[in-house]
């Protein structure tokens, strides 16, 4: 990220802008919306822009920009029609320590305005750091979509009513809690058109039912391959409101940012043949900050319930009384399919589908190798990498077919996804080659529909 986003207080401020044509009216329709002391320097104005002179929205000066225009202002618009003109503005501006922005001129801007949404105290920006201002605007039109008008007085209701809130809860996790459970529900559209009584009504019900200490509780959460789009709705509630999230490794950053800044992260990963946070060990940390009244997330890739150990934690959590929940994710061998454009069952073809796991606790897992091998048999395999020559080894065995399509997906629905098209025969040696560590799933009976169609710059070898 370049471009930190930040909301700038603008009261009584004063704010320079230069030009007076098409650039610095495009400025001005946002600027206007302020409550800065706008003071406009130009020879001469559009008729949009002599109307909001007129209106008492901004003093204007008729005549050329001088350097002491830029004396006691917190920011500088050059938004003249000449591109060198404002150009020499903005290195002026620079060079005091002003902030800056020179109209289409990216690389002259200390900043850059975002498409904005606003409903006043509400406000959503939006900015591509000036890649795409088209883009931009269309967020923007979907954004406005969902945010109804009223939004603005809801947020100022809110902020009356922060002051009970506050002093029923002292701990600033507990009043995020519980504005959490105000307004987390499964339709955002209906939660932001509250009417104000409702939400007075709603407010006062919940902090005369709140009184008693709020009990821990246990969420395993599945996090889905690693792309943040596919997480699912439930799994994004719960990690807004979480006080605590115990995370694992393959969990990606984007997932990450779903949580409070607020809550604590323990970071609980297992590395292979490498340092790993034993299972115990986990399963102390879930059943203490439960105890300690705290709403804990434990946040595993994929789906928790696919070789995810969830049984084990589940265990813990139930022995010594901690209320749990568990919401399911995306299992990479779900996404591993779509990758690659391939139903995990086909009509007519394989009537299942097998999910396998390349190690267990006492090494390589051994499975039904004979089912495995028969030419219609389809499965997926996690935590395969490291035993593919072992996979290879037994359902060659057991009669499997030399050519039988195995599909490897590194990082599946990942930014570095790898697709590598194989046969088994040549699968170890496909490994090795393209250097694939893991995450990976081998999808065995499995051939890319059309690789370079479906995963463009993703690095398919076929």
């Amino acid at each position: 990220m370049r471009y930190l986003p930040v909301h700038v207080d603008t009261q009584g401020k004063s704010i320079l802008i230069v030009g007076g044509g098409p650039a610095a009216e495009a400025k001005l329709r946002t600027l206007t919306k302020t409550d800065a002391v706008i003071r406009l320097i130009s020879p001469e104005v559009g008729d949009e822009v002599a109307r909001w002179v007129e209106d008492g929205l901004m003093t204007w000066e008729q005549r050329s920009f001088k350097e002491a225009d830029l004396d006691d202002v917190i920011l500088v618009y050059a938004a003249t029609e000449d591109d060198d003109v404002n150009a020499k503005i903005a290195a002026l501006a620079t060079d005091r320590g002003l902030l800056v922005n020179a109209a289409d001129q990216k690389d002259a801007c200390a900043f850059i305005t975002p498409a904005l949404v606003d409903r006043s105290p509400v406000i959503v920006s939006i900015g591509t750091e000036g890649t795409s201002p088209s883009l931009a605007r269309a967020l923007k039109s979907e954004m406005e979509q969902l945010l109804p008008p009223t939004v603005g007085a809801l947020a100022n209701k809110i902020n009356v009513l922060r002051a009970h809130v506050k002093r029923k809860f002292e701990s600033v996790a507990d009043r995020q809690r519980f504005w959490a459970d105000i307004f987390d529900g499964r339709d955002l559209r209906a939660q932001l058109r509250v009417s104000e009584d409702v939400l007075d009504t709603r407010v006062a019900e919940k902090l005369a039912g709140e009184v008693a200490v709020k009990k821990g509780s246990v969420t395993l959460v599945g996090a889905g391959p690693g792309s943040s789009d596919l997480l699912t709705l439930g799994a994004r509630r719960v990690l807004h409101s979480a006080d605590v999230i115990v995370y694992d490794r393959l969990v990606s950053q984007d997932i990450l940012d779903f949580g409070r800044r607020e809550a604590e992260y323990i970071y609980v990963g297992k590395t292979p043949g490498g340092a790993s946070t034993a299972q115990d060990d986990i399963n102390t940390i879930l059943v203490q900050k439960a105890r300690e009244g705290h709403a804990v997330v434990r946040l595993k890739s994929g789906d928790p319930l696919i070789f995810g150990r969830a049984d084990e934690e589940l265990d813990a959590l139930s022995t010594h009384g901690i209320d749990y929940a568990i919401i399911p994710g995306i299992t990479a061998a779900a996404a591993a399919a779509a990758s690659i454009g391939a139903s995990l069952t086909t009509r007519g073809r394989n009537k299942s589908v097998s999910f396998l796991t390349g190690h267990d606790a006492k090494g390589f897992a051994d499975q039904d190798w004979k089912s495995l091998a028969a030419p219609h048999a389809r499965a997926a395999v996690y935590m395969g990498v490291g035993a593919s020559r072992f996979i290879q080894g037994r359902l060659l065995i057991h009669g499997a077919d030399r050519d039988m399509a195995v599909t490897i997906v590194e990082n599946a629905s990942r930014d570095n996804q790898i697709i590598v098209a194989t046969t088994l025969s040549d699968l170890p040696n496909a490994i090795e080659s393209r250097g694939i560590k893991g995450p990976a799933i081998l999808l065995l009976g499995y051939a890319p529909r059309d690789a370079a169609v479906i995963a463009p710059n993703m690095g398919v070898a076929l």
